[in-house]
């Protein structure tokens, strides 16, 4: 049996690129971007295999925050994604009911929202507490901290700064984060 391609769909490459780092893109690395599968100068693909959206990621990490480790880089640039995938139709509608319905919810929901922006995000949740839970996600590599990011963008928008995504345990194809948040209007 074959394995279906992981592809990588528009609107999360909006999110970051069109939206999230408009204007901060420079000429060099749209070039490089371009290199690798990504034109900003033309419409988007349908979707994108996931090998070039880690290289675009990567490239744009060191390129953009170079002075800071690669995983910081790549969670910074998960978070923008979260700022520019707000102003996406899809974004819009999905992070506009996260404060009605609170974290742990979202949690719940968290595959159905990560595969609208991919095919191939497994999600498990196990509840730690109240205001606590692990997730597991089948996220390869420094990806793993890109997802951080989104996570920590996402959770946030719907409870608010007192929030925290840890990386606990990782391998080559996974990641667990311990998720947790501050009471309501805390």
């Amino acid at each position: 049996m074959a394995t279906a391609e992981k592809l990588v769909f528009p609107t999360i490459v909006e999110g970051l690129f069109v939206r999230g780092l408009s204007g901060k893109v420079p000429f060099s690395l749209k070039e490089q971007l371009r290199k690798e599968g990504l034109d900003l100068d033309r419409p988007l693909q349908p979707a994108y295999s996931l090998d070039t959206w880690t290289r675009c990621v990567a490239l744009t990490a060191k390129t953009l925050h170079p002075e800071q480790p690669d995983p910081v880089a790549w969670r910074m640039l998960g978070e923008r994604m979260i700022d520019g995938y707000r102003d996406t139709m899809v974004g819009r509608a999905l992070l506009g009911v996260l404060r009605l319905i609170g974290p742990k919810r979202m949690l719940l929901r968290t595959q159905h929202s990560f595969r609208t922006g991919n095919n191939y995000t497994e999600v498990r949740i196990t509840e730690r507490g109240e205001r606590e839970a692990d997730l597991w996600l089948n996220e390869p590599g420094l990806l793993r901290y890109f997802k951080q990011g989104v996570m920590l963008a996402t959770v946030r928008a719907a409870s608010g700064p007192a929030t925290q995504v840890d990386v606990v345990q990782f391998d080559d194809d996974s990641v667990t984060y311990r998720v947790s948040w501050g009471a309501p209007g805390a």
